[in-house]
């Protein structure tokens, strides 16, 4: 078996500077700035196509790239201090409004960018039902545009695993499928590549129903063969799970450079018979191999509770590695074949990228489905770049440990910076703050609010001849009086 030789890690020379570079340097090496100047671009043009179908809208005016930055930095916020519904970000209840996001965007506005935000060329779109019709077009750059930067940036080390995510959606779509054994039963499914060892997302690809047209070896076969594709002949060591793991599968990766291990289900064709329900195997720990010919390609069956069967490439037979289990208080002291222990240490590395992305997700709900896989995007992005920056940076921080919660923390700061778009002034939000009329006033008479239960107006009772109830009076006659009616009552007695 030949040996991997790559360096692998960041590959970042030129790119930043390991000393001084913030979150922020390293977010825009993998979603650059042309990328965020396309989403400009593309939303100040889908607002201008809507207006001229539905009519003006006089709320709306172009957004802008530091405008986009702020918008996209209050999303990554919303991920991290998360309630229900959106406008709960800007009330005045002391409980729950965030005044950083108040004082960032008005409500209007950013439900306003939310309305017309767009990723796509909306011009430019195949009409359904031709050639070149694409059903990820509204969502196609966004995902070329990292596909490269992911690849372009880190070198991944030898161990790689691919595995599923799923994205939640449950509106219509005839891509979304259903999942009955994941957390996220309906959705977007996507496949993906990530280092066993640091969790970095280098390949993926956006699963859109069965595909008739190449059925020889079966989904798993070529969803596997594609992702890898960008890293063959390296002698990488490849896991994936029982879904994938077959023996056309391993040899073909073989024969690529690929060496593999993944569990297998025993009634997949090319395991070996007499592997399925060995009667040698009554003891936990008990295991049996097998190799094909004179090839790297080994099958095994290992008890745990109950037989767990491998397919490996990347395996010495006789190799037999210590393992420990816990039986109720009991610590047992078992031995697993190589590809076991292997394929417990490397094959989480997709699990790994998903806990992180999914722990802060960004965005809101939505009705379009495009939205739910760009959030998903931005969120993978700063997933790399935290492992990026993790592994490259030396820039010292106040923070004895420098958590993925922190780079998320001063990445929105960032991409906020200074912006400020509010109508108004800062004014105090206390709820018993004085609210002085001075156009209502006249001489010798102050309407104040004053300090009592809200009450009905006197000149609505005596002079009106309905019920009108307020908070503010004269301060002088200590009467409640309605602001509109607070010159006529004086000016009647």
């Amino acid at each position: 078996m030949r040996e991997f030789t790559e360096q692998s890690g960041p590959q970042l020379e030129g790119k930043v500077d390991r000393a001084t570079g913030t979150p922020l340097d390293y977010f825009f090496i993998l979603f650059p700035l042309a990328l965020l100047q396309l989403l400009v671009v593309h939303t100040n043009a889908y607002a201008t196509f809507c207006m001229a179908r539905d009519g003006p809208d006089s709320s709306w005016a172009e957004v802008t790239e530091t405008e986009m930055r702020a918008f996209l930095g209050i999303n990554i916020l919303m991920g991290i201090v998360q309630m229900l519904t959106t406008d709960m970000y800007w009330s005045s209840d002391m409980f729950f409004g965030l005044r950083g996001v108040q004082m960032t965007m008005t409500r209007n506005r950013y439900c306003k960018i939310l309305q017309y935000f767009h990723a796509s060329d909306r011009s430019l779109e195949p009409p359904r039902g031709s050639d070149t019709y694409d059903r990820l077009f509204k969502i196609r750059q966004v995902i070329e545009t990292l596909l490269q930067t992911f690849r372009n940036s880190y070198v991944l080390s030898r161990d790689v695993a691919v595995d599923e995510a799923m994205i939640g959606y449950t509106g219509r779509l005839s891509f979304r499928q259903y999942m009955s054994a994941k957390p996220i039963k309906h959705g977007i499914k996507c496949w993906m590549l990530c280092d066993s060892r640091s969790g970095y997302l280098a390949n993926f690809e956006v699963y859109l129903g069965r595909d008739g047209s190449n059925v020889e070896h079966g989904l798993a076969y070529n969803v596997v063969m594609r992702l890898t594709r960008f890293i063959r002949n390296t002698f990488r060591w490849v896991f994936f799970d029982n879904f994938f793991t077959g023996l056309p599968l391993v040899k073909s990766l073989l024969q690529n450079g690929l060496y593999s291990c993944g569990t297998v289900r025993c009634n997949r064709k090319g395991f070996p018979q007499q592997l399925k329900k060995p009667a040698a195997l009554r003891q936990r720990g008990d295991s049996q191999v097998l190799q094909l010919g004179d090839s790297n390609i080994t099958a095994s069956v290992w008890m745990d509770r109950k037989p767990v069967h491998h397919f490996s490439s990347l395996s010495d037979p006789t190799e037999i590695c210590d393992a420990t289990r816990q039986s109720g208080q009991n610590i047992l002291h078992l031995q697993q074949p190589h590809s076991v222990s292997a394929y417990n240490r490397s094959m989480g590395g997709v699990d790994l990228h998903d806990q992180l992305r999914a722990k802060y997700p960004s965005g809101r709900n939505s009705k379009k489905w495009w939205r739910y896989l760009f959030w998903f995007l931005l969120d993978s992005a700063i997933v790399n770049s935290y492992v990026l920056y993790k592994e490259w940076s030396t820039r010292e921080t106040k923070k004895r440990r420098y958590t993925h919660l922190d780079f998320r923390r001063e990445l929105l700061k960032e991409l906020i910076g200074g912006y400020r778009k509010r109508k108004h002034s800062d004014r105090d939000d206390a709820v018993d703050r004085p609210a002085l009329m001075p156009v209502e006033n006249i001489i010798g008479y102050k309407n104040v609010r004053l300090n009592a239960k809200r009450t009905t107006c006197k000149y609505h009772k005596t002079r009106v001849g309905h019920r009108s109830d307020t908070v503010y009076g004269c301060e002088v006659c200590n009467v409640h009086l309605c602001k509109e009616c607070h010159v006529a009552y004086h000016q009647a007695v």
